[in-house]
């Protein structure tokens, strides 16, 4: 017995570290796990208070400020969302977020790509995300127009088919290659690949149209 659990341990290791963007994928961490999210000072699967109440788990991520490791507000993931984002029609992520902490954030998203260096995009324009508020419903565009190179000399062409690592964090003003130090805590649940807005829109309706006719 233990020599057929020891090999599916191994494929499964295997498949989640060359596991590559599909659109419409979404993490929800109702597995118990970070789902290979890393990054902040401390990252836990919570087992309950997510955007649907009661069991529904999602990641809180906490930084403590200063310097060095935990210092920013920030998550990453170098497995299931790396790969070819344009080849799978992905064009914006959607997700839904949360402040926990006692201090206004303004999140992004980066993707980077370490072909030639360490190439880094990011949202051109921040999200506020307000603490004492509830669980928002947040939309990051991946698209060139809403995005700028704040490091290394990559196009934007050669990183969105060969994504190496995709990022949210906290980081205030102009586009920077580095996030802000915070004290901070944030909520991240539900992250999913969708397509451009009116593809998303029409598929929306069509979800509605199909609800109304059952």
């Amino acid at each position: 017995m233990f020599k057929p659990v020891v090999a599916v341990f191994l494929f499964a290791l295997a498949t989640g570290a060359s596991a590559q963007i599909v659109l419409g994928q979404v993490d929800t961490f109702q597995d118990g796990t970070a789902q290979f999210w890393t990054g902040g000072g401390n990252i836990i699967n919570q087992p309950t208070g997510g955007p649907a109440g009661a069991g529904d788990r999602f990641l809180s991520v906490e930084s403590f400020g200063g310097v060095g490791g935990g210092s920013r507000l920030a998550m990453f993931n170098n497995t299931q969302w790396s790969g070819d984002f344009q080849g799978a029609g992905v064009t914006a992520v959607s997700l839904h977020m949360r402040n926990l902490g006692q201090t206004d954030l303004q999140m992004r998203i980066v993707l980077f790509d370490f072909t030639n260096g360490d190439t880094r995009w990011t949202s051109t324009v921040a999200q506020p995300l307000l603490t004492g508020g509830g669980w928002q419903s947040m939309v990051f565009s991946v698209l060139e127009a809403d995005l700028t190179r704040a490091q290394g000399s990559e196009s934007y062409a050669d990183l969105i088919v060969d994504v190496d690592r995709m990022m949210f964090r906290h980081q205030a003003n102009a586009p920077a290659a580095e996030g802000d130090p915070i004290v901070a805590t944030a909520g991240f649940d539900n992250i999913r690949a969708v397509p451009e807005p009116a593809t998303f829109v029409a598929l929306g309706l069509g979800a509605l149209l199909l609800r109304r006719r059952k």
